[in-house]
């Protein structure tokens, strides 16, 4: 479940989780009540959710160390420069999927026409702000925060 820090206000909020399509619901409703701890608009809420559920769907499908799930932490800091600060730790295999650019070419390319993967990524790096990701002490770790005047990504004029 999540819980709540004793100290400063508003407090961090903390959520562990298997990695486990059927944990989806309390990612959700967990990310909710963090935006709502955070005054977030209805476009922040839904990138949050993006986000989140992005980098959790790349460890249901890929961190898994034999038939074992991997484990998911999440925590969400109200306190810093932005309305929210999220930390989402895996204890996955090592995969720093930031490190793998996708250039300009790439990313015009048709769907069909891609290769498979990275999409996600730039979703992330996208939507997020000071997105970052580190390996430590045996676990994955993506932190990225949400501006408070984050506009929603604008689609490909056709």
């Amino acid at each position: 479940m999540y819980s709540f820090s004793d100290g400063g206000t508003p407090p961090t909020m903390y959520l562990t989780l298997p990695a486990d399509n059927r944990e989806y619901p309390r990612l959700r409703e967990f990310v909710d009540r963090a935006c709502q701890q955070a005054g977030c608009s209805p476009g922040q809420r839904t990138r949050v959710q993006l986000v989140v559920e992005e980098l959790f769907s790349n460890t249901v499908k890929y961190g898994r160390r034999e038939a074992v799930p991997a484990s998911v932490s999440i925590s969400v800091d109200f306190a810093g420069e932005h309305p929210m600060t999220v930390h989402y730790e895996d204890d996955a295999p090592q995969h720093d999927a930031f490190g793998q650019d996708e250039t300009e070419q790439e990313l015009k390319l048709s769907i069909t026409s891609r290769r498979v993967g990275g999409l996600g990524i730039v979703l992330v790096r996208e939507l997020g702000r000071e997105v970052s990701y580190s390996w430590s002490g045996g676990k994955n770790r993506v932190t990225f925060s949400v501006a408070a005047d984050t506009p929603l990504p604008r689609r490909p004029q056709t």
